[in-house]
């Protein structure tokens, strides 16, 4: 009995769903938001979307992304902001970066990710793969 729990606690650990930490005196700590999104295009060789959190009080996290084909799907440049400030210098390193799409489908994005600002840890984001252009259906 104690075994199938596990399993059924593990499995609820997925990445299906977005999740945002932020670092807070050497630990991270799970950051309330109220909504997120995904908004984007491929731009011939390129993918560029931007990830957006809103946050408690109206805040938003928002995460650029460039992504690359080398053949195979690359974070070629990304960059971060909060609530509009673009911190001196940024990172965003992919910790597990999911990228689906080709000639026939829009692409979609997602993966694990850290931000930093100035040299200094700040954020971490689990992002699940969602498509990155909205496809807009029209009645015919």
């Amino acid at each position: 009995m104690g075994a199938l729990l596990v399993l059924v606690l593990l499995a609820g650990c997925g990445s299906d769903e977005a999740q945002l930490e932020e670092w807070v005196d050497g630990a991270w700590r799970a950051r309330v938001f109220s909504a997120y999104d995904i908004d984007g295009k491929r731009d011939g060789d390129r993918t560029r979307a931007t990830a957006t959190f809103t946050l408690e009080k109206g805040e938003k996290l928002q995460i650029e992304f460039v992504v690359g084909y080398d053949p195979t799907p690359v974070l070629a440049r990304a960059n971060w902001s909060l609530d509009g400030f673009v911190y001196r210098t940024t990172s965003v390193v992919s910790t597990a970066l999911k990228f689906t799409g080709g000639q026939g489908e829009g692409p979609s994005l997602g993966g694990r990710f850290v931000l930093d600002a100035d040299g200094q840890k700040r954020f971490r984001v689990v992002l699940p793969v969602l498509p990155v252009e909205k496809v807009q259906w029209k009645r015919e």
